[in-house]
């Protein structure tokens, strides 16, 4: 999707900062490098995957962003604990990101992976789009 497809999300820097140098094909042999940006859909997917892995109390100016996952490393993969990692997940972003509304968290065991969790986050950047789809995984310490 492009900026003009979701004007409202805003453009920002790519995740992680990057430099692009212009092609001198293109004529841009004296032009200097430039941050490399995205914008609409993309920008809203960096950001929702930038507060999941931000740890709670990190930045020292809003100490309550972040999702907390980071307690769940050494947890078993158990039913419990993908319960409060989709709960955690769901909350960082209703309350750290407002461009998005969250349908569903779900957190499941990834298969054959003994230390994976994937939670799926069903969200909206409009009332009126479709649904989208994103799923981050997260790494836990095994097996029960």
């Amino acid at each position: 999707m492009s900026f003009t497809d979701y004007p409202q999300v805003g453009s920002g820097w790519a995740f992680p900062p990057r430099w692009r140098m212009p092609d001198a094909e293109r004529g841009g042999g004296a032009m200097p490098a430039y941050v490399v940006t995205n914008a609409g859909l993309d920008h809203v997917r960096e950001a929702m995957i930038i507060l999941l892995r931000t740890l709670r109390g990190s930045r020292v100016m809003r100490p309550g962003l972040g999702a907390g996952v980071d307690r769940y490393v050494f947890e078993p993969r158990t039913p419990e604990v993908c319960y409060r990692l989709a709960d955690d997940v769901r909350r960082a972003l209703v309350l750290g990101e407002p461009r998005v509304i969250v349908d569903s968290v779900t957190a499941e065991p990834a298969g054959d992976a003994d230390d994976r969790v994937d939670v799926t986050i069903e969200y909206r950047v409009d009332r009126h789009r479709r649904a989208e789809s994103l799923v981050v995984p997260f790494y836990v310490g095994g097996a029960a």
